[in-house]
This record gives structure tokens, C-alpha cells and sequence, in this order.
């Protein structure tokens, strides 16, 4: 081994050879381990800050892929409950036939995977934390608030429609009693997987894939996470952003609405059609209740109590934004203030002409004698 060889950062002092430790300075061998990205989980905490921050962008891109997988799950997860619903209401179609069955087999199938990615998920995230905090272990970046986060995720994501027929006793709130599917619940429950369309928008923003963004948060003690992004959107393009909300929140919850009516009260497709179920959100949304139209079963009146929450929060937003564009920049502020200031002193020599006239026209009027005692008397008084 020459003398340059030593100088090698990616020859270790030591190696392992059965049961003995071959220290590799004086050594003439010429074999040199090779140090490659598959070796790197196990040396995070001995990685330069170069390797780190090519590790951490390996794990960015890993949990993308990650997220793209769970985004995608979701999707035809939803997408086939919406298919199976829609044939059941509108088409008769039995939950023990053959299509349902396969339907909702595919759908737990999906729901398997999901589940899986979601673990897998939060696994790479602890391993991103590892390497920020300089860490040996990955369990040692996780917290109480980690592992309740991946509890919730994985309860949200477990709920869908089973296949079969699940079916349970149901009392109106006009008191009339039947035997109803529990697939409504679940359909409807399974809809709370569109969050994953936040999480797909996060990673990929470009706020969470930057190196060059992540070393200037960390040198200024601020957290590049999901909150930091959407703060950012919030304040880019707040208009698209509340307006994605409010589509999106007006479409889900209408077609909720109507799923759970026309379960619970199959046939009646007049009074629980789209354009109905559209304008009762609509006012349930915008939190003007007139009154003319109601939902009929506990179902749909848990997703009004949704509806107005989400419609209170997003009237908070924009007014919010509304305020923030009615402020003035700094530059108006100057030129505000300057003209300001102007009006305050023109207001001031104007004051100060009109004094210096009046005891002018108050002294003439004194010469005059007695016959102006009046207008001397109003000057006074001025």
C-alpha cells in the first residue's frame, strides 16, 4: 500500500476477518472495500456531510416513489367504491352478486398494499430524521406524536366496504325501521383517503426536494415539512388554492349527500338527485340554512355537520386573503404617508394665513371706531 493509498477516505482503519481485527495501515494488500450507497444504512451515523446530504436525498426521492404508490392505491380504491355504489343505488345491483363481490375484493386487495406503503412510509421518514439529527438508529427519531400519526393514518386507510352483505337494524329519524347495508358507512368513510392528495402535492413541491432549500432552513433553525409548504402555497397562490378546496369539498360532500339518501331511502331518485343534493351542500356550505331542504337520514345529516365546519374554515381563509390583499405594500405606505404629510402642512400654512387675515381685518376694524362692534366681536370669538 503506498503512502497516498492512506489518505483514502473510503478505506476504514480496521477490518473484520473471522474473528480478527487486520489493521490496515501497515498491511501491503491491495484490496480496498468498496464503500457504496447500498452500504449506507448501516453507517449513517459515520457519513460525511457531503454523503449525508446525497443519503437524505436518496430517501426524498425513495418516499416519493413511496407516496406516488399510496396516491395511486387511493385512487383506484375510491374510484371502484364509487363504481360499486353507483351500481348498487342506481342500477339494483345486489351486494352478494359476482360484480360486487369482485369489486370489493379488489378494493381490499388495494387497501392491503396501501397499508403497507403507509408503514413503509413513515419507516423512511424516521430515516430521513435519523440522518438530520445524526442518529444510529432510526426508532431513536420517533416519537410519541410519530407513531400516533401512523396508528390514525393506518385506522383511516383501513376502513372500505367488505365483501358482502353486511347488514344492520336502522330507525329513521321519522322512526321507520328496516334492515340497511353498513356499506354506506364504509363507502362514505373511505372518501376521508383523499387527504392523500395533500401529501402527493407536498412531496412532490419542490420546498421538500431542494437541497440547497433544506440547508438554508436548517442554518436558520426552520423546519422544511408539510405545514412550511403549505404556508408557502397559502402565500404564492392563496385564489387557487382556497378555490381547489371548495371545488373539491363541494363535489365530495354532494356526492356523499346523495350515497347516503338514496341508501337509506332507495327510490326516492327525485328528491335525492344531484341538482338537489348540490343545492343543499350549497347552502349547507356557505352556512345559510334556509330550511327548504333537509336530509333524511343520520348519514346525511353527519355530512352536513362536515360541510359547515369545512365551509366556516374556508371562509376564514379567505377573508383572510381578502384582508391580506386589501393591505397596502410598503411602497403605497410611503407614498401614502408622503401625501399625507403634504395635505398636514398645507392644512397648517392655510390655518396660519387665515390667522394672520383675521387680526389684520380685526385691527382695521378697530380703527373704524364703534359702528363694526359686531364682526369685531365674531373675529374675537373665531
Amino acid at each position: 500500500m503506498s503512502g497516498y493509498d492512506c489518505d483514502n477516505p473510503n478505506l476504514p482503519l480496521c477490518i473484520n476477518d473471522g474473528l480478527k481485527m487486520k489493521y490496515m495501515g501497515n498491511t501491503e494488500t491491495k484490496e480496498t472495500p468498496n464503500v457504496s450507497r447500498t452500504s449506507w444504512p448501516k453507517t449513517e451515523a459515520k457519513l460525511s456531510l457531503g454523503q449525508k446530504i446525497e443519503y437524505r436525498r436518496e430517501l426524498l426521492h425513495r418516499r416519493r416513489r413511496i407516496v406516488d404508490t399510496e396516491f395511486t392505491l387511493a385512487m383506484i380504491g375510491i374510484v371502484l367504491m364509487v363504481v360499486e355504489t353507483e351500481l348498487f343505488i342506481s342500477y339494483g345491483m345486489e351486494k352478494v352478486s359476482i360484480a360486487s363481490i369482485v369489486l370489493k375484493t379488489i378494493i381490499s386487495v388495494t387497501t392491503v398494499i396501501l397499508l403497507f406503503c403507509i408503514c413503509l412510509n413513515y419507516y423512511t421518514g424516521a430515516k430521513i430524521k435519523m440522518v438530520d439529527a445524526g442518529l444510529k438508529e432510526w426508532y431513536m427519531a420517533t416519537s410519541y406524536w410519530h407513531w400516533f400519526g401512523l396508528v390514525l393514518e393506518l385506522l383511516i386507510c383501513s376502513i372500505h366496504p367488505i365483501p358482502g352483505n353486511i347488514q344492520l337494524p336502522y330507525a329513521s329519524p321519522d322512526g321507520v325501521r328496516r334492515t340497511v347495508s353498513l356499506d354506506a358507512v364504509l363507502s362514505i368513510v373511505m372518501v376521508a383517503r383523499l387527504y392523500l392528495v395533500a401529501k402527493f402535492a407536498v412531496v412532490h413541491s419542490v420546498l421538500l426536494t431542494d437541497t440547497s432549500i433544506y440547508s438554508i432552513g436548517a442554518l436558520s433553525k426552520v423546519k422544511i415539512n408539510t405545514l412550511f409548504v403549505f404556508r408557502a402555497a397559502m402565500r404564492n397562490r392563496p385564489g387557487q388554492l382556497l378555490l381547489m378546496v371548495m371545488v373539491s369539498t363541494f363535489v365530495v360532500n354532494t356526492w356523499a349527500m346523495r350515497a347516503c339518501e338514496l341508501y337509506y331511502e332507495r327510490g326516492n331518485y327525485h328528491k335525492n338527485s344531484y341538482l338537489e343534493s348540490m343545492w343543499l351542500v350549497a347552502i349547507t356550505f356557505l352556512t345559510v340554512g334556509y330550511g327548504d331542504r333537509t336530509p333524511q337520514s343520520y348519514c346525511g345529516r353527519y355530512i352536513s355537520i362536515v360541510t359547515g365546519c369545512m365551509g366556516v374554515i374556508t371562509t376564514a381563509l379567505l377573508v383572510a386573503i381578502i384582508a391580506r390583499y386589501l393591505q397596502q405594500t410598503r411602497s403605497e405606505k410611503y407614498v401614502f404617508n408622503f401625501v399625507s404629510r403634504l395635505q398636514i402642512e398645507n392644512r397648517k400654512k392655510t390655518a396660519a394665513a387665515n390667522a394672520v387675515k383675521a387680526v389684520l381685518r380685526l385691527h382695521i376694524l378697530r380703527r373704524y371706531g364703534d359702528e363694526f362692534k359686531g364682526e369685531i366681536r365674531k373675529l374675537k370669538i373665531n
